[in-house]
């Protein structure tokens, strides 16, 4: 799981490398420090796999370095301004992405927490509101950079509202894959499969329940 995990995380930064100089050599600066921001982002879930910190499924990975790598090709080929569609897929395949990190962090807690009690059942609808927040988030800061820096981020209120259609679809699908797999699997394997004994530890240490 760790080779193809690293794989992907070093296919996704040479696909956003070629982009960035693509975007150097047009001048579009907004473009090329978005996919600088990106690289710099797969670092973490590479430093992660190479100390052993977390070892993230090759589903999840892929599904950020696909987000990163739609998000850029859409800021290279202009699509988020010519292809009504475009905006939608990203944050769709984005919302996954979010998705899928909360259930993580939520399987963690169910398993490992000795007092907070997290229901099973209640998991669906947390990873929903989970990705719900996380839109809100990413347009209030949509709306920053748009007034600050002049990026033209936002298209209007429907831009707006198809952005957060698309994110809740993406964290109704990813509520009900969760109930089908814990339905299926075991939340423990799941969490011994992450090797994250020492972050439980240290996060026990640091917030003690």
């Amino acid at each position: 799981m760790r080779t193809i995990g690293m794989s992907i995380i070093a296919a996704s930064a040479v696909a956003l490398a070629i982009m960035m100089v693509l975007s150097i050599l047009s001048g579009d600066s907004y473009s090329y420090s978005t996919q600088l921001f990106s690289i710099l982002l797969l670092a973490i879930p590479a430093w992660c796999l190479k100390h052993n910190v977390m070892v993230l499924p090759w589903p999840i990975l892929l599904g950020i370095g696909l987000s990163l790598f739609l998000h850029s090709l859409g800021l290279v080929t202009g699509w988020y301004h010519t292809t009504n569609w475009w905006d939608s897929i990203t944050h769709f395949v984005s919302g996954i992405t979010v998705a899928s990190l909360a259930a993580i962090v939520l399987i963690m807690v169910i398993v490992h927490s000795e007092t907070t009690r997290v229901p099973v059942s209640w998991t669906p609808f947390l990873i929903l509101v989970s990705v719900l927040a996380m839109e809100g988030v990413w347009e209030i800061l949509e709306f920053a950079m748009d007034s600050i820096v002049g990026t033209g981020m936002q298209h209007g209120l429907e831009d707006t509202m198809k952005d957060i259609v698309a994110n809740t679809v993406s964290g109704i699908v990813a509520g009900l894959g969760f109930a089908y797999y814990v339905s299926k699997g075991s939340l423990r394997e799941l969490v011994d499969g992450l090797r994250v004994e020492g972050l439980v530890e240290w996060s026990r240490r640091t917030f003690p329940d």
